[in-house]
């Protein structure tokens, strides 16, 4: 995928890493941070979102997507893919000090021409 990224030259920079590991290297000051399709493969949001956190300048904001399932918590699905309840990603987000601006059902993709259910979440550190 990062070489079809690259021959695209539509980026301005790419990156392959661990993303709370990367999110550590970052300076602090980012005022929009967007990750798509990114956190199917993270049970804890805790860390990204504490890592994001710290990112952010005041004011800033953090966009992204999850698969989603009905009931609580975190679920691994057969496709090895996280899907994550409404209240945990609202938990993993106050826990990193930051606060849902948005939180609506949006797919993210689809998987044999069907919608997967998914949030699309817009959190700002204030």
């Amino acid at each position: 995928m990062i070489e079809q990224a690259r021959r695209k030259n539509l980026y301005g920079g790419l990156l392959v890493a661990d993303l709370t590991e990367a999110l550590a290297r970052e300076p602090e000051g980012a005022d929009l941070m967007v990750a798509a399709d990114a956190f199917a493969y993270l049970a804890d949001l805790t860390p990204v979102c504490r890592a994001a956190a710290r990112v952010l300048e005041t004011g800033g904001l953090f966009a992204f997507t999850t698969e989603t399932h009905e009931g609580g918590g975190v679920v691994l699905g057969d496709k090895l893919r996280y899907a994550h309840s409404a209240e945990h990603v609202r938990g993993a987000l106050a826990a990193a000090g930051l606060s849902v601006l948005a939180l609506a059902a949006a797919s993210s993709r689809t998987e044999n021409a069907v919608p997967v259910p998914g949030l699309l979440i817009v959190a700002g550190r204030l």
